[in-house]
């Protein structure tokens, strides 16, 4: 999936739904395209995660949608703490 960002929705990085637990670090997200640098500090907290262009954060402000990511197939919820996906077959 691509992450976008709420206010001027540029496409900023790409990630897998099945890797995201709390807390999210940049690790977790990657380049849109392979050869290009992660768009954040892998070991930095997502909560230091800034939109390349507008430097607003990708999950916007508004603390109701905080649980949430803005993707290119609109709003992902995001796991609890603890909680694991289950894969399907298991």
């Amino acid at each position: 999936m691509i992450l976008r960002c709420r206010l001027c929705h540029a496409a900023i990085a790409a990630f897998d739904p099945a890797d995201l637990r709390p807390p999210l670090l940049g690790a977790v997200f990657g380049p849109l395209e392979p050869g290009f640098p992660p768009p954040f500090d892998p070991e930095a907290s997502f909560e230091h995660a800034r939109c390349p262009y507008c430097r607003h954060h990708p999950q916007g402000y508004d603390p109701a949608s905080r649980a949430s990511l803005e993707t290119d197939r609109g709003d992902l919820a995001i796991p609890a703490a603890g909680c694991r996906r289950r894969k399907e077959g298991n």
